[in-house]
């Protein structure tokens, strides 16, 4: 009897779809979807605009576009040498990395905790009819990095200052190993230096923040070796230009199963 009216209803709903009134009623849905997606875009980014230079969004102007591109540019080539075959972003803003890395057929999440961001990412994902992009919409702490997956591949760009800022030096380090733990093959890496103001609450980054990190990562990615990938257009918390160096930890022995 329930397998006749799981049957029944099936019919049902494909008669309606084949009605006029039904697809039209679709086609009025989606454009309406598209118009308040349209709205909410242009509310989220004001009044500073875009961040990343996000493809398939119409926002003219993107902050760090420059920078963007140009990790993505120096990142491009290691993921290619290392045959990335999955990938995570965790700070993904508006989904400027995995958008490029799901362009390349390699399956990204995107982490982001914050909705306007989410929201953006969401709908550039949709925009430009990626199916290997999940947005993920989460808050990176001890309580939650257990639900980050295992990939090849693992981002972590302008996040970790923040995470001192807002967790602590200590919880943001073990959140750094925690994340490690979950990436198979290479981890790239960049963070606010001495450009950021005390109230961040970061170390020292002496002699320079270049060989600060360099020591840092090693410390704390076990397995690892790390190479310096150049130094990339950002800006400080004041919106002034700086830079900052990115980094790929990388795996030297294959990730052992969970």
């Amino acid at each position: 009897m329930d397998q006749e009216r799981t049957q029944a209803s099936t019919r049902m709903v494909r008669i309606h779809q084949r009605l006029p009134a039904f697809r039209l009623m679709q086609r009025a849905r989606r454009m309406l979807d598209d118009a308040i997606d349209l709205l909410r875009l242009r509310l989220d980014v004001l009044p500073d605009g875009l961040y990343q230079p996000v493809p398939g969004l119409p926002v003219r102007k993107a902050k760090r576009a420059v920078g963007s591109e140009s990790r993505w540019a120096a990142m491009e080539p290691v993921i290619a040498r290392l045959g990335v075959k999955s990938a995570m972003d965790v700070g993904a803003n508006a989904g400027y990395f995995p958008i490029q890395l799901a362009s390349h057929g390699i399956p990204t999440v995107a982490v982001e905790s914050e909705p306007k961001y989410v929201r953006i990412a969401t709908m550039a994902v949709r925009r430009n009819r990626l199916d290997k992009v999940a947005v993920m919409a989460l808050e990176v702490s001890p309580g939650t990095v257990c639900l980050l997956p295992v990939t090849d591949c693992t981002l972590v760009l302008s996040l970790w200052h923040h995470l001192v800022r807002e967790q602590g030096l200590d919880t943001a380090t073990h959140l750094l190993q925690e994340i490690w733990s979950r990436t198979g093959k290479v981890m790239f890496f960049d963070s606010g230096e001495s450009e950021m103001p005390e109230s961040f609450g970061l170390p020292p980054m002496v002699p320079t923040p270049d060989a600060w990190f360099r020591e840092y990562l090693q410390k704390n990615c076990s397995g690892s070796r790390v190479e310096h990938l150049g130094r990339h257009r950002a800006f400080d918390a004041a919106g002034l230009p700086a830079d900052r160096a990115l980094f790929a930890v990388i795996r030297e022995r294959p990730l052992s199963p969970p």
